[in-house]
């Protein structure tokens, strides 16, 4: 089972809580994911998640967009991207309203877009309980992106939320991960959200898609990765590994490129894998 998965490789991080959480309007919740990039081999990466809560609204993102968005936000940033999409877990709720969006950047053109995300999360809760640190939880079981999802939730914290798409249950997310132990989230800390603004890709722009058009835009980019700064003019440059720069070589960064996309291969939303070819 998952105690028995290479997570056990990883350093835990403790997030024993000495208080229960008041329900508050703004709130940052920090989370661990560890996760499997390809399912070629057993290595599992692990990056820190930021789930900011501000009245009716959150969004989830890593550190590095969250440091993003507010520098582009006051104007001093141009936004981040990845070469490897499945590297961008980017999601914004509205809870008033219902409305879930997915964001992406382009790592070469920069370019922002977003997928609303449809899918009813249906919960089924069971009896089981079991204690995560001194979180007393109960276990709940829902699909999603054709993975079947296990989460450990906590009455005693009364926020109906979670890590990324992951909401509804009646107490804040502790622990959730799939049955393909390809990922799993993980509470560290909570802490009070004390800006005005979540400062989010959305109000930067962006244009929607869906995702059949989300996975053409992905084909193209595996096809020629820079086919923006050939058509556009712009001289590509690269570390030289000396200190200095040096020409871009087109063809070998884009095997390297179209290598990584191939071999990392491993999304949350299974159903929308891309088989790049």
């Amino acid at each position: 089972m998952y105690k028995k998965y290479t997570f056990k490789k990883v350093i835990l991080l403790l997030f024993f809580l000495a208080y229960i959480i008041v329900p508050s309007q703004s709130l940052t919740i920090m989370y661990e994911l560890v996760y499997r990039p390809s399912t070629l081999y057993k290595k599992t990466k692990s990056k820190i998640y930021y789930l900011d809560i501000l009245n009716q609204e959150s969004v989830f993102r890593d550190d590095t967009r969250k440091k993003s968005d507010s520098m582009i936000y006051y104007g001093n940033g141009y936004g981040m991207g990845y070469p490897n999409i499945n590297e961008q877990i980017y999601l914004k709720k509205n809870l008033k309203s219902n409305q879930f969006f997915r964001y992406f950047t382009s790592m070469i053109s920069r370019d922002k877009f977003y997928i609303p995300i449809t899918n009813v999360m249906n919960w089924t809760l069971t009896d089981d309980i079991r204690m995560i640190g001194n979180i007393k939880c109960q276990k709940a079981e829902t699909t999603y992106g054709d993975r079947h999802w296990t989460a450990w939730f906590s009455h005693e914290i009364q926020i109906s939320e979670g890590p990324y798409i992951f909401h509804g249950l009646p107490g804040l997310i502790i622990e959730i991960y799939d049955d393909k132990e390809d990922y799993l989230f993980r509470l560290i800390k909570t802490q009070k959200f004390d800006h005005k603004n979540l400062y989010t890709s959305e109000e930067n722009g962006g244009k929607e898609i869906n995702w059949e058009v989300f996975k053409k835009l992905m084909q193209d980019f595996y096809n020629d990765p820079y086919a923006y700064i050939k058509t556009s003019g712009y001289k590509a440059m690269t570390d030289d590994g000396n200190g200095g720069m040096k020409k871009l070589n087109f063809r070998e960064s884009t095997f390297e490129i179209q290598k990584s996309l191939r071999e990392k291969n491993n999304p949350i939303e299974l159903n929308q894998k891309i088989d790049f070819k």
